[in-house]
């Protein structure tokens, strides 16, 4: 398009510079024309003029233009074509009976100012235009079928996409149903045994055993990567599998972190690997909090890779109805009258339940709900078990909910959330869907949850595995509902601003754009998120 358009401005500058000063050699009319056809086009000098220097300023945008210098090359332009037009006017002035005429020099410049402006408008148009038509293609990566926080935020990146986009699961499970309700087409490459027992904790042995398996699933993820645009590595697994597949492919790969790279979560060899495979095969790595990022970057990870963007959510319209409330609290067994506690997620003993019943012990008054299962490993139900045991000793206070897909009901029937991490957790969901239910919160004092509360304005921070803090915290709520009112009615506006799913989605939609080449630098870069500093 430049150089066509650079080809026809030559033209149009020869073409012109010749109409213009031919009658300066002494032959003072356009002789290629009868003479009345002369004398009517001397009479409409201003009008030419104005369409002449508008289809010069706008060829000479399309030629030369760009909207990251655009204030400076429309000056440029400007003053180089009127200059131009000036030089003529004092050339033209030889003719006999021909004086300069200012007229003609403004006609040229509010044609020249018009024309430029007419072309940015129809390139700005035909940039939008092609975006929409040409989303780029990206083909999703998950590791489990099991709907975890990771799942959900996935859930919604893909259902914004579903048009242009493919999730390729590594397990078959309720996490395909949900994909699909949405509309998102979904497959399932099964993992092996051997590879999908292989955990964040898993060392060199069990990993050497399940490398024909994970090499049989990459050549899958190659041949299906080829009729995609980008490969999105939506967990660790995904990454270190899919990684070097998009590469084979040719195919740029978005990883998005979800996990705090550190001992607790993952084993050493897993941490090298992860951080590894996020620097050669990744183009760009989203981190959903500030700790995430930090701890990739502190592992080795390239911190020009990063853009933190956290996880979004839907805000409902209507929350759960007193007469709905009233039905779970009986079903679930807990007083209408009783003080209660939700702390939702994972039964695993990082997220911390242990510490929530041992605080309950200084609360008599106290219920709590227990909202999750053991999800993925032996040791996850191992831990169930002992916290039913625990659970015991407390009389009746603590009831096991499971796993449920709406969880809203739960948050709207309790009197106050608690997060409960022994270790930094990346984000903490469960925190911002306790504010946006208007609950109080209570949350470790690590991670990412140290990010989203502000302490005892937007919620209360405690140490994390202090059960006793713990105990006193829900001890100031549920004493003080004055206080414990303020904190969820500020805790509910914030939420409802800053993790309101749009926003989110169109951050995570600049980065895929950005990385597939399909964005358009000049035009949109001021909503790509920048790169994470280190």
């Amino acid at each position: 398009m430049k150089r066509f358009a650079r080809i026809l401005l030559l033209v149009l500058l020869v073409g012109g510079l010749w109409l213009a000063l031919k009658p300066t050699l002494g032959k003072h009319r356009f002789t290629f024309l009868p003479f009345r056809w002369s004398e009517y086009i001397d009479l409409m000098d201003f009008w030419l003029n104005f369409g002449a220097f508008g289809i010069l300023g706008a060829t000479a945008w399309l030629a030369f233009g760009s909207f990251a210098k655009a204030f400076r090359l429309i000056l440029l332009m400007t003053g180089f074509i009127t200059l131009l037009n000036v030089i003529l006017e004092l050339a033209q002035s030889s003719i006999p009976g021909r004086a300069v005429d200012i007229a003609d020099v403004w006609a040229g410049l509010l044609g020249c100012v018009l024309g430029i402006f007419s072309s940015m408008a129809l390139q700005l148009w035909s940039i939008r235009k092609k975006a929409d038509v040409t989303a780029p293609q990206v083909l999703f990566l998950d590791q489990t079928g099991r709907l975890g926080g990771a799942e959900l935020m996935l859930l919604d990146i893909a259902a914004a996409r579903a048009a242009d986009s493919e999730v390729l699961l590594f397990q078959d499970g309720e996490f395909r149903t949900a994909l699909e309700n949405v509309g998102v087409k979904t497959r399932v490459c099964t993992l092996g045994e051997e590879a999908s027992v292989v955990d964040k904790q898993a060392g060199l042995k069990r990993i050497l055993r399940s490398i024909p398996s994970i090499l049989e699933l990459m050549l899958q993820i190659v041949q299906a990567a080829r009729s995609f645009d980008l490969v999105y590595a939506n967990t660790a697994k995904s990454l270190v599998i899919g990684g070097p597949a998009a590469r084979l492919a040719g195919r740029p790969l978005v990883f998005h972190l979800h996990d705090i790279i550190a001992d607790g979560h993952f084993s050493t060899l897993n941490q090298q690997a992860l951080v590894l495979c996020a620097n050669f095969c990744a183009s760009s790595v989203i981190a959903n909090s500030e700790a995430t990022k930090e701890a990739f970057i502190a592992c080795g990870g390239r911190a020009e890779l990063c853009t933190v963007v956290p996880n979004g959510f839907h805000i409902p319209a209507q929350r759960t109805s007193a007469e709905t409330m009233k039905s779970l609290r009986a079903s679930l067994g807990i007083p209408s009258a009783a003080w209660t506690v939700l702390m939702a997620g994972r039964l695993a003993h990082w997220k911390g339940q242990h510490v929530l019943l041992e605080a309950l012990k200084s609360v008599p008054a106290a219920h709590a709900v227990l909202l999750g299962d053991a999800l993925f490993t032996d040791e996850d139900r191992q831990y169930a078990r002992q916290l039913h045991a625990q659970a015991e000793e407390l009389g009746g206070r603590v009831h096991f909910a499971g796993f449920q897909k709406e969880t809203m009901p739960y948050f709207d029937m309790a009197d106050a959330v608690v997060h409960a991490s022994v270790y930094p957790e990346p984000f903490g969901r469960v925190i911002v869907e306790g504010m946006l239910a208007g609950k109080p919160v209570i949350a470790s004092r690590a991670g990412g949850a140290a990010e989203i509360i502000q302490h005892e304005h937007t919620g209360l921070l405690v140490s994390p595995g202090n059960a006793t803090e713990l105990a006193d915290a829900l001890l100031r709520l549920q004493n003080n509902s004055a206080f414990a009112s303020s904190i969820a009615h500020q805790a509910q506006q914030t939420a409802q601003d800053v993790y309101a799913i749009s926003a989110v989605q169109e951050k995570i939609e600049s980065v895929i754009r950005q990385v597939s080449g399909r964005h358009q630098p000049e035009s949109t870069s001021s909503i790509i998120p920048s790169p994470c500093a280190a």
